[in-house]
């Protein structure tokens, strides 16, 4: 898109901000809120900020729309482990064993990301080799609400945004 240095640096700060308020706005609802309705509503708006705004984007305030929310709602996603542990057991030393592989999971996520990255984007010599990725980002984001969602429907539950202590099944 030929963006500057200084374009760029605009966009990095604007999505490390709007992570921030992300990351506070999802703790806050996360102890009001089911982890489940946060999980499926946080990846449907990602995938949907992605895969539209993301995907259209060709101008700097398009860019500058997705960093806010996509760092709002994707950036999130991460306080939500804690409240993932105690949905699925009141033992500490199985939280910890479980928040350790919640953790684990998106460091090998972030190892592979860089590489599948390179993979689906090729030669960035022009903005349209960023298609694949868009669309992979954006599929992953909704493939990850379809098993939130799937759960509500095998256990016949709706999703609710109401005060509650929702308890998954023991592992």
């Amino acid at each position: 898109m030929g963006l500057s240095p200084k374009q760029g640096t605009v966009l990095l700060s604007l999505l490390n901000i709007s992570q921030i308020i992300g990351q506070i706005g999802m703790g806050y609802l996360s102890d009001h809120s089911s982890p489940l309705a946060l999980m499926v509503g946080s990846t449907i708006c990602s995938s949907i900020v992605v895969l539209s705004v993301w995907g259209l984007s060709h101008t700097f305030a398009s860019l500058l729309i997705f960093c806010l929310l996509y760092g709002f709602f994707a950036g999130g996603y991460s306080v939500l482990y804690c409240r993932f542990v105690t949905a699925l057991t009141d033992m500490s030393a199985t939280g910890l064993w479980l928040y350790s592989i919640f953790e684990f999971q998106r460091g090998v996520g972030n190892l592979v990301g860089g590489s599948v990255s390179s993979i689906l984007v090729g030669d960035v010599s022009s903005a349209a080799k960023y298609g694949n990725l868009i669309l992979f980002v954006g599929i992953a984001f909704l493939t990850s609400s379809l098993g939130g969602l799937s759960y509500w429907f095998f256990k016949g539950h709706r999703p609710s945004f109401s005060r509650q202590t929702e308890r998954l099944p023991e592992i």
